[in-house]
């Protein structure tokens, strides 16, 4: 592999890479500077990749579960090998500050080795009598459409990758045209790995998306991606009823009781609310903070966000990078009162850079609570572009309303006043108490005494508009099965038993 460039790109179809006669190429969100060419794969590239993987799933599917875990920890092992070289892309692609994107990586690798080591399904015996017997066995779907976000374009894809490989399915991934270089670049590292077009790799225009969601060849997509989009996807896959996953947009709320400590929570808090400049699906969106405690804990953690550096993934102390495209970005600017901070790389170019902002105590109708509004650049309420108000049902921007609470079944009312079901974390030294509340809020996943930080081990599935089925752990595998019952009566066509 000591031949591999790391500044060119290609598709991976058929076991092969592939240029295009059109070309593409993402956005440096740092500079806002064109990053390197990236092909545009066609309608008959995708033709091209759906047969072929029809043609390879014969042989992938019948292959040794043993067999293809050990691809799996070959693949893994090659991302090790590469990894400084895959978090500069990221990095660049994402404009996440090294560290980040370093933690992107090792989350990509924990996957693999996730994956790599769990057992195969074994028939399950469901009735055995001396007349019957039932057996339910799960075998692979055939060819996922893998659909990839731009906010982590490596871990989220091998999310994906990962157990649809393992229970034999074969993938087409397609990465966001935002951030399509680091899965690229994987699916060109473990092109030897596999067997030629059991994982291919599609960079493409907007048309690409919707003629996967429709391809009869195509018989599952897994999709993470906003709850609008997530729509649309259901209603294209419904065409051929493809099996769907679908891990769509949250408004997480993080409750805080009274018997933290303040200085250790506010940190862990703030952390979970800007992680990766608020561009996490799960992040907490709405804090809620018993009054009790209420103006310490808003005042700690203000101080602890406005010590930290926002700028150019490159410059030094860097802790927020920049929002990752120029559609976000516009999207969540909104106007405030006063001038924006100017932001530069180290050449003094402006990027997407915004501040991140916490709102105090808004009330619970506004739009920074309700999830529909995005950021602002300064400690303040905000003011709000109205023709941006519908663009997104939930933000992926540097900000937070921290609000108050006293009654827990009030409190309750309002976290779980929203359409959508993600995520939500709990704070209290009392874990009866964090067990009742995490168990109240309707949510798929809780965090409880942490901020969220999603594991591979653990099942991740939405609750009301977050998602359709759900995906990552022992149970996140069976997502790339289809059940099988088999009947065996005892006996032959003559009447005698066996």
């Amino acid at each position: 592999m000591s031949n591999i460039n790391f500044s060119t790109f290609h598709n991976v179809i058929a076991g092969t890479l592939r240029s295009s006669n059109r070309l593409g190429h993402g956005i440096n969100p740092s500079t806002r500077k064109p990053l390197w060419p990236v092909p545009l794969s066609s309608s008959e590239d995708l033709e091209i990749a759906v047969t072929a993987a029809s043609t390879a799933f014969t042989s992938w599917s019948s292959t040794p579960w043993a067999q293809r875990q050990a691809s799996l920890k070959q693949a893994r092992d090659i991302l090790h090998t590469h990894r400084a070289e895959m978090a500069e892309i990221i990095s660049f692609e994402g404009g996440k500050p090294p560290l980040f994107a370093q933690l992107e990586v090792a989350h990509a690798m924990d996957f693999l080795d996730f994956y790599a080591s769990q057992p195969s399904f074994e028939p399950e015996i469901i009735q055995d009598t001396p007349d019957l017997r039932l057996t339910l066995t799960h075998e692979p779907l055939g060819t996922v459409g893998a659909i990839i976000p731009w906010n982590f374009p490596l871990v989220l894809a091998i999310g994906k990758l990962a157990p649809a490989l393992l229970a034999g399915n074969c993938v087409i991934a397609k990465p966001s045209p935002f951030t399509p270089y680091s899965l690229l670049k994987f699916a060109e590292l473990v092109l030897p790995v596999f067997p030629a077009s059991v994982l291919q790799t599609l960079h493409g225009d907007d048309a690409l998306g919707p003629n996967m969601c429709e391809h009869p060849g195509i018989t599952k997509i897994s999709f993470t991606g906003s709850t609008a989009t997530g729509k649309k996807i259901m209603a294209a896959a419904s065409k051929t009823l493809k099996d769907v996953t679908l891990e769509l947009g949250g408004n997480s709320a993080s409750v805080v009781c009274a018997d933290v400590d303040v200085g250790v929570v506010a940190r862990e808090v703030a952390l979970g609310s800007f992680f990766n400049s608020g561009q996490l699906c799960v992040a907490s969106k709405r804090v809620y903070v018993h009054q009790d405690i209420y103006e310490e804990f808003l005042c700690t953690m203000v101080d602890i966000v406005k010590g930290w550096k926002v700028g150019a993934p490159r410059e030094d102390g860097v802790i927020l990078g920049p929002l990752q495209n120029e559609m976000q970005y516009n999207v969540v600017r909104v106007c405030t009162w006063g001038e924006q901070p100017v932001v530069g790389d180290t050449n003094g170019e402006g990027g997407f850079f915004l501040h991140p902002a916490i709102v105090d105590n808004p009330p619970d109708d506004s739009l920074v609570v309700r999830g529909r509004l995005l950021v602002c650049h300064t400690l303040t309420l905000l003011l709000v572009l109205p023709s941006i108000m519908d663009k997104l049902m939930t933000s992926l921007g540097p900000i937070v309303p921290v609000l108050s609470w006293s009654n827990e079944d009030e409190l309750l009312a309002r976290v779980n006043d929203t359409s959508t079901g993600l995520g939500g974390a709990v704070w209290s030294a009392n874990e009866d108490r964090a067990q009742r509340i995490a168990a109240r809020i309707e949510a798929g996943t809780i965090w409880i005494n942490s901020f969220e930080k999603p594991l591979p081990q653990a099942y991740l599935a939405g609750h009301k508009e977050s998602g359709f089925g759900g995906e990552w752990g022992r149970k996140g595998l069976m997502a790339y099965c289809k059940p099988k019952m088999v009947h065996y009566y005892k006996c032959t066509v003559s009447g005698s038993r066996l």
